[in-house]
């Protein structure tokens, strides 16, 4: 520990452990305390079948680290839109070459799409089972015909009952991060029931207002809102909230 405010970190792997980078090169402690776990399912889609679609649209890296390889093969030739920068670096590692970023939300990657397809176009999203934004419906209201392919679930992690005191006996947290209204809910059924009075200073830093509505009312005093739903923001809102106290 480096003596930095200590951060519990409630995404799951892997991007636990670039948020937990990311927070020590800035001068925090951060603590791994994953409340979900991503698992992959079946798309119940063929490659042959994904080949036919005309373009691909992501808003999440893990439907495309979850996606079976002989799926990205068929669509590796195919243009493909992702949400931010981050999701665009994913499909790119993983082989998809025709690759635009929307740098921005939902909204902004139906726009994108819009001016680069053609009304009529096929587009298969690639996303997991519980997703917000409503992308396929929005492309429908463009005139294009959208399909899900569903690669991924978020599960709630299972810990013994006495995991979250050790956790607070050992590191008690100055700030909890939420990347997720999963993980939200999760934190406030099964961990704050165990440890809510010893957070009586602690901040809670959620990367969207519907996130942050999963927690409780009692929090609402020390719940931060992130000025923007991505990783940089929610880090950005986080130095504001609680700063490091070095560079």
């Amino acid at each position: 520990m480096s003596g930095g405010p200590i951060v519990w970190i409630t995404r799951p792997q892997p991007g636990a452990a670039r948020t937990a980078e990311a927070l020590s090169e800035a001068g925090y402690d951060p603590v791994l305390l994953p409340l979900t776990e991503i698992r992959a399912c079946d798309p119940g889609l063929s490659p042959q079948d994904a080949a036919r679609f005309d373009a691909v649209a992501v808003t999440s890296a893990n439907a495309l680290r979850h996606a079976p390889a002989a799926l990205l093969d068929a669509l590796s030739g195919k243009p493909v839109y992702a949400v931010g920068d981050a999701t665009a670096a994913e499909a790119r590692s993983r082989g998809l070459a025709a690759v635009a970023s929307a740098e921005g939300a939902v909204d902004d990657l139906v726009s994108l799409i819009a001016t680069r397809e053609s009304p009529g176009a096929s587009i298969l999203y690639l996303c997991g089972r519980t997703r917000t934004g409503d992308l396929d419906l929005k492309l429908a209201e463009k005139g294009f015909r959208c399909r899900s392919a569903e690669l991924y679930g978020a599960e709630i992690v299972s810990y013994p009952t006495e995991y979250f005191r050790d956790a607070l006996n050992r590191h008690a947290p100055d700030a909890v991060l939420f990347h997720s209204a999963l993980s939200a809910s999760a934190f406030t059924e099964n961990v704050l029931p165990e440890i809510s009075q010893a957070l009586d200073k602690t901040i809670f830093i959620a990367l969207s207002a519907r996130i942050a509505a999963c927690l409780p009312d009692f929090l609402k005093p020390r719940i931060v809102v992130s000025l923007e739903p991505n990783e940089a923001a929610l880090l950005a809102t986080l130095l504001m909230a609680l700063p490091a106290g070095r560079n």
